[in-house]
């Protein structure tokens, strides 16, 4: 789904160019390239050479994954400073230039063999693994390691008061060591008990921290989860308020990726839990490192004896986790992956977290300290076209988004959802004068709202029209949020996109400007996938009525076509609906 001017095509330009500005950031001077020392390869980073990091990225061996560099400012992460790919040894060197200050690592993609399997898994869209290094002082640092114990010191450090500041950052990668009886997280470079023999010469650093991991793989195994990554991200979270008791603050974490399709994290998941497995994993065929129970005795010991507590003496506390939760809808969704990122003057700021969705999809992640308006983005999704019922995943750059006017440092946010008209909304908040700030999202939210006659369109819940009798209980702005969403697929099915998907990324386009006329300003939208549709291949601009009269006709064919809408409603029922988008002249406000 392409227009001349296609919102998703300026929305993802927009995140790659502030993945090189303000997501991500760029460093300071023209950058340049430079060889991997260790392995790897280095992209590009600020001025200056003096400025190099090198280690391995470890969940066992971690090969073809993207380790980037970031800034901290004021306790959040800001600018991209350098990226680099690993080897198949897990190894990463980059130069970050002449930055000095505290420095953020994280890894997403490539792959690993899973200790518990023997398997190569790859890590999973959503999940990263981070570290935290307190100062950089501008010269060479080698031997930093990324895996899960400095994923879990990144997430407490990033949620003490005060966030990621050196002291808190000191703190956190000291607790955590404590907990798992390793004296320096960033430095010792973990055992790999795959390797025949490898506890033999292991300092016991390295053998706590090796079997560590090798329990957290063994223990998603156990409880069923189909990618051993989704442990990473749960480790992290439940880590993050200082406390391993399978919550996040005062809210239960949900783990995906399990057989079931996810499931609450057990409270004793971090504690007795990981000390069950690793004596699992120890007397499996997979253990080569030739280590005993009686060698990881005291580590055991200490795990099932423990009460979660992360002793951290930063000038920080923990717990202050601001949550958010919602769903994904058009159509059922899962497995969607949903980023947060602050919005700062009006435009994408910095990435605050991630998550995927679970098979209703439900999601729930933390953003932190951090206080201001909130977008939220989702891709990826596989999701019910309501139309026809089928099962359709979303094509690469069809995106859904809402934005929040504000949050709070520590506010528990619930119930947000992120559908096709709150994508419209936060295309409307990013083109008006100022772009994304408070005011222009509370206006957009509003006009878009009542453009489809729902008068809350980030809180309430849309009617699913293909659950039998899901029209009697539900309210007009849910049925009318329901009947709207089913009304767009239903438009992409009459016109013949083979993209369902791509209607939602025109009506954003369309949106932008405030009125429904398929323009976007004084550009016609091109839409792009026709397939062998009523119109033919290739593509075809976008009517402009599509917003309008072209809606309100696709919502009575959907209503009358009761293989599919299941909902009990009627024309009737949604008459007034079908009325204003038939007589309106496409404005909204």
């Amino acid at each position: 789904m392409k227009g001349i001017m296609n919102l998703r095509v300026v929305l993802v330009l927009t995140l790659l160019i502030v993945s090189t500005t303000f997501l991500f950031g760029c460093g300071s001077g023209s950058g340049s390239t430079t060889p991997a020392v260790n392995g790897g390869t280095t992209g590009t980073n600020g001025t200056g050479t003096n400025g190099m990091i090198g280690g391995t990225a470890v969940k066992g061996p971690i090969s073809s994954g993207t380790v980037t560099a970031y800034e901290i400012n004021g306790g959040t992460m800001g600018p991209q400073l350098a990226s680099a790919t690993t080897d198949t040894q897990g190894n990463f060197t980059m130069n970050i230039g002449s930055y000095t200050g505290p420095v953020m690592l994280q890894l997403g993609g490539g792959a690993y063999i899973d200790e518990a399997t023997g398997t190569v898994m790859p890590m999973e869209p959503g999940d990263v693994m981070t570290a935290v290094i307190s100062s950089a002082t501008g010269t060479a640092m080698s031997g930093i390691q990324i895996t899960p114990l400095t994923s879990m010191a990144q997430a407490l450090a990033q949620y003490m008061s005060g966030g990621m500041t050196e002291a808190n950052i000191t703190a956190a990668n000291s607790a955590v060591g404590a907990y798992f009886m390793v004296n320096d997280i960033l430095h010792t470079q973990p055992m790999n008990p795959l390797v025949q023999g490898s506890g033999s010469t292991a300092t016991t650093g390295a053998k706590n921290y090796g079997m560590t991991i090798a329990a957290m793989t063994q223990y998603a195994n156990t409880i069923g989860m189909t990618d051993s990554s989704g442990i990473v991200t749960a480790m992290m979270d439940d880590a993050s308020d200082g406390i391993l008791n399978g919550m996040m603050g005062s809210t239960s974490i949900t783990m995906g990726g399990s057989m079931m399709g996810g499931t609450m994290m057990q409270s004793t998941a971090g504690t007795s839990g990981l000390a069950n497995a690793m004596s699992t994993f120890i007397g499996s065929t997979m253990n080569k490192s030739g280590l005993t129970i009686t060698d990881m005795q005291n580590l055991i010991n200490q795990l099932s004896t423990s009460s979660g507590q992360i002793e951290s003496t930063g000038t920080g506390t923990a717990g202050a986790n601001g949550m958010i939760g919602g769903t994904v809808f058009t159509g059922l969704v899962k497995s969607a992956t949903v980023m947060a990122f602050a919005v700062n003057n009006g435009m994408i700021g910095a990435q605050l977290a991630s998550r995927t969705t679970d098979t209703q999809g439900n999601f729930t992640m933390s953003f932190g300290a951090y206080s201001g308006p909130l977008m939220l983005q989702a891709t990826g999704a596989t999701y019910t076209d309501l139309a026809t019922g089928a099962t359709t995943t979303s094509s690469l750059g069809d995106i859904m988004t809402a934005v929040i006017s504000s949050v709070t440092s520590g506010e528990t946010v619930t119930g947000i959802q992120i559908t096709p008209l709150t994508s419209m909304a936060q295309a409307r908040a990013q083109y008006m004068t100022g772009g994304m700030t408070a005011a222009n999202i509370t206006a957009a939210n509003t006009a878009v709202g009542n453009y489809f006659m729902v008068s809350d369109i980030l809180h309430t819940e849309p009617m699913d029209p293909l659950v039998s009798g899901s029209g009697t209980g539900a309210t007009a702005d849910a049925q009318d949020y329901g009947m709207t969403i089913a009304a767009m697929l239903q438009y992409a099915q009459s016109i013949g996109l083979t993209d369902p998907s791509a209607i939602i990324t025109a009506m954003m386009d369309d949106a932008s400007d405030g009125v429904m006329n398929g323009m976007m300003g004084s550009t016609s939208i091109t839409l792009s996938g026709m397939g062998g549709g009523m119109m033919g291949g290739g593509g075809t601009m976008m009517q402009s009525t599509a917003g309008t009269s072209g809606l309100a006709d696709a919502m009575t064919t959907f209503i009358n076509n009761t293989s599919v809408n299941q909902s009990g409603l009627t024309t009737t029922n949604m008459q007034t609906l079908i009325n204003q988008l038939n007589t309106s002249n496409g404005t909204i406000q």
